[in-house]
């Protein structure tokens, strides 16, 4: 414990510094002015340090010559490493005290008081210390837990698809250090390919969780099931299984397409999810818009499913809500304008066109997925 006196009266520095040993604190230290207080901080000059001298509090006389101790504490609570260190005010003068408090003082002992009211609020101070330097500590633990998190389901994320028939891009805009939005696609066969993207209520850390549970399944459950209401049956059930137990609401939208190149047949679910968008060469979007209700919300679920036949090449878009909800403007109008937005786009390479796209999300105060799906005859 170490405690820096500031005074310059030498019987003040005497006293206090006799009342807080006889007290049981040790590493007690003394300047008789500002300057000096401030040198031993290692900011003589202009000089700022890198770390913060190993003092636990200031006792700060405020009425001395040169540099008073209001003044005193304005440098030292702007210099960074000391900007959580207590500062209590010695003065037998009131008037200073808004002064005083506005400079970064934390609290004053007027010079005379008991003894024991100089020790209850030296304790209280130093207390109030080690209790933020705990909660910062934590805090930054918790910061490289969740940049580990966001490092962790970057990973789980799949690279895009590059194929003479098809190509998937897609964008991810976090708005917290992890995200509850998901993609997923896979080829499933020569001639089809899966794609599910989620958006899991919610924000932040929980939201992550679940929307990684879900991942989990997805791989396995794809390759075993086939029709799109299926699988979101199934990841229904599952939402069940996992979280039907809590007392807060679960839920997530999603929609699966299962696109046929072969048939040029596109099945698809909706659960709750913002309609996907086809946009065939030269003619007007068509919307992917039969809708279900969100999975975790009912045991069993019905609606949702839907087929596009298409003849020629196209692009689908998919999209999390993030992308399209504006204040004081419904859904459906900002899905409007994305429509008139990614019509004019569409003759894009279709990594240049979820890049455009992104650029729509960037100060939403949700996360944003965006997936293109381009298809080539």
């Amino acid at each position: 414990m170490s405690i820096l006196i500031v005074d310059d009266s030498m019987m003040n520095l005497a006293y206090f510094k006799q009342v807080l040993s006889e007290a049981g604190y040790s590493g007690i230290e003394t300047a008789s002015s500002a300057e000096a207080a401030l040198e031993r901080l290692g900011m003589s000059g202009e000089r700022v340090p890198r770390k913060a001298a190993a003092f636990d509090l200031i006792l700060l006389d405020i009425v001395m010559p040169d540099m008073d101790g209001i003044e005193a504490c304005r440098l030292i609570k702007t210099c960074p490493p000391y900007a959580d260190l207590p500062i209590i005010f010695l003065t037998g003068d009131r008037r200073h005290f808004k002064e005083a408090f506005g400079a970064g003082g934390m609290d004053f002992i007027e010079k005379g008081a008991p003894e024991y009211e100089l020790l209850a609020r030296v304790q209280s101070a130093i207390r109030l210390k080690k209790e933020t330097e705990i909660r910062k500590s934590r805090e930054a633990g918790l910061v490289k837990e969740l940049q580990l998190a966001k490092r962790v389901q970057k990973t789980v994320l799949p690279p895009p698809m590059l194929e003479p028939s098809i190509e998937i891009h897609a964008q991810y805009i976090q708005s917290d250090e992890v995200s509850g939005d998901m993609f997923y696609w896979t080829r499933i066969d020569e001639h089809r390919c899966g794609v599910m993207l989620i958006d899991v209520a919610g924000h932040g850390l929980s939201s992550a969780l679940i929307s990684m549970s879900v991942r989990s399944l997805l791989a396995g459950m794809v390759k075993r099931i086939s029709e799109p209401a299926e699988i979101c049956r199934e990841l229904n059930s599952q939402m069940f299984s996992l979280f039907g137990g809590s007392r807060d609401s679960i839920y997530l939208t999603a929609i699966y397409l299962l696109i046929d190149q072969e048939a040029k047949e596109i099945r698809y679910f909706n659960a709750g999810h913002p309609p996907g968008l086809f946009f065939p060469a030269d003619q007007k979007a068509h919307y992917l818009e039969n809708t279900g209700v969100p999975l975790g919300i009912r045991k069993k679920i019905e609606g949702g499913s839907g087929i596009y036949r298409y003849e020629g090449p196209g692009k689908i878009l998919l999209y999390t809500d993030g992308l399209v909800e504006t204040p004081r403007k419904s859904i459906r109008e900002g899905i409007g304008s994305l429509e008139k937005v990614a019509s004019r786009i569409r003759y894009l390479p279709n990594d240049r066109f979820t890049e455009k796209l992104a650029a729509l999300g960037q100060d939403k105060n949700d996360d944003v997925c965006i997936v293109s799906i381009q298809l080539n005859g």
